[in-house]
């Protein structure tokens, strides 16, 4: 019998190990789909991609983690020659888990494996930032470096709180930066606290944050929040936290397929809650990823 094969990539701590407790049901469910199945128990974010760019070997990849975690996987795919490249099935077992969101995954393991197995191929665009890949948002400027400074213990006990508490603590001492970027051929200068350019309907934890957002609409929904104080800015942070809409004079919206930005000093930049490259950056629509939903 020739099996269709899988490959299983695990993050051992994310979202309270909860796939550690259902691994023979989510192996089972594969098997019965009619895949062979390898298991491989990530090292670290690095071996996340590494190892999916070596996955010529099976027909179906599986990460099992966060969207940092997805990210890495499909960077490391994006390595792979299209015509090669497994589909890409996620398990959502991360604290966020925003790109799950937007996909209609469902949260618990044995349905989601399901749908692995019996999903549709959905082709769904990426986002580029100088030739790196992200599958929800680019973000750049205030909460920029806080998913990666929040420990994992801290987060697995508290989830998405966690975010919001390391963010809100660098607020009163962040330093905004100014930005320029031509949009529809005119030249634009903000001073601005935070860039983002989504690709998800989720960004963080926020629900329908930008509502007009798709993953396959060939654009990028970008969002620039102006300098105007911190005071101003936290309103606008707990009100959103609140689940309030996104809309303010503080706040610029707008869709583009690609967008060249520089800043007047360095600034570093986050994608998918992963270190992402310096500024200046060049942002875009990349090519399509297949996944399974």
């Amino acid at each position: 019998m020739n099996r269709k094969k899988l490959r299983l990539i695990y993050n051992p701590y994310a979202g309270r190990r909860r796939l550690i407790q259902e691994m023979d049901t989510a192996i089972r469910v594969f098997q019965e789909g009619g895949y062979g199945v390898t298991v491989h128990r990530t090292e670290s974010p690095t071996d996340i991609e590494y190892t999916s760019s070596l996955s010529t070997d099976v027909e179906c990849l599986v990460i099992a983690g966060g969207d940092g975690s997805i990210h890495q996987a499909v960077n490391g795919l994006m390595k792979i020659p299209s015509s090669q490249r497994p589909v890409l099935g996620i398990l959502p077992v991360g604290t966020a888990n925003d790109l799950a969101f937007g996909l209609r995954l469902p949260q618990k393991i044995s349905e989601a494996c399901k749908v692995i197995v019996q999903g549709s191929p959905f082709e769904m665009d990426l986002g580029e930032v100088n030739e790196r890949y992200f599958v929800n948002v680019f973000s750049a400027g205030l909460l920029t470096d806080v998913s990666p400074k929040v420990d994992v213990h801290v987060k697995n006990r508290l989830g998405q709180l966690a975010y919001y508490l390391k963010g809100i603590e660098t607020l009163p001492t962040y330093r905004p930066f100014k930005v320029e970027y031509e949009l529809n051929g005119t030249t634009i200068n903000e001073e601005a606290m935070l860039i983002l350019a989504v690709n998800g309907i989720s960004v963080g934890g926020f629900r329908q944050l930008v509502p007009k957002a798709s993953l396959i609409d060939g654009k990028l929904d970008f969002v620039i929040v102006r300098h105007s104080g911190w005071p101003d800015t936290m309103r606008m942070l707990l009100h959103l936290v609140g689940g309030g809409k996104m809309s303010s004079d503080q706040i610029v919206q707008f869709q583009t397929s690609e967008l060249k930005v520089f800043t007047e000093r360095p600034v570093f930049s986050d994608l998918d809650g992963e270190w992402g490259p310096d500024s200046p950056w060049e942002i875009k629509i990349g090519p399509k990823l297949t996944v399974l939903c």
